[in-house]
């Protein structure tokens, strides 16, 4: 029953809090503009060169029609997905990296038919994360006590794979490797 346990990486975009897989999660970067390229969609901002390998960036706050602002707490998680030619790596824009939790996958939520805030096609489950404090204090209360501060916050867990698969990524990397290197 433990297999079903795995670890998620969760992020902040705006007021949600969301969760990748951390094994999927290659490295976490400071927000530093990538270079643009021509005819992408506007949530495609560009790609960088992360030792050698092109790597499309792309800012899941548009991508999900949330506000976008960039500060010092803007990031880029840096994943790897797969998508119809094989694994490539993707870097995220999001606000800010939350922290490290364990899930348990077969408890997952389905995602509700409709929702305003981004495409459920993206979403592997819904999850809730239980405050710290409720949790450490459980073992000291009584079972009514403990639901009573049984509080917690909703954790989208979203789909990397779902998200590569409409062809995007390789159409953008296909794109950026054909562009001259270097300043000119």
């Amino acid at each position: 029953m433990s297999s079903s346990k795995q670890e998620f990486l969760t992020f902040i975009i705006g007021k949600e809090e969301f969760a990748v897989e951390i094994l999927r999660v290659q490295e976490i970067r400071g927000w530093v503009s990538p270079n643009p390229l021509p005819n992408v969609p506007p949530y495609v901002k560009g790609v960088v060169d992360l030792r050698g390998t092109v790597v499309p960036i792309i800012d899941l706050r548009e991508k999900f029609k949330l506000k976008v602002s960039y500060d010092g707490t803007t990031v880029v998680i840096v994943v790897h997905v797969l998508t119809s030619q094989g694994e490539r790596v993707v870097g995220l824009v999001v606000d800010a990296v939350s922290d490290v939790h364990q899930f348990d996958i077969n408890n997952l939520q389905d995602p509700p038919d409709i929702s305003n805030s981004m495409h459920s096609q993206y979403i592997l489950g819904l999850t809730t994360i239980k405050d710290s404090q409720g949790q450490s204090s459980a073992a000291q209360m009584g079972t009514a006590e403990q639901n009573l501060s049984d509080k917690g916050r909703m954790v989208v867990v979203v789909d990397l794979d779902k998200l590569a698969a409409d062809g995007l990524i390789d159409d953008i990397v296909a794109n950026a490797e054909n562009m001259p290197s270097g300043n000119g």
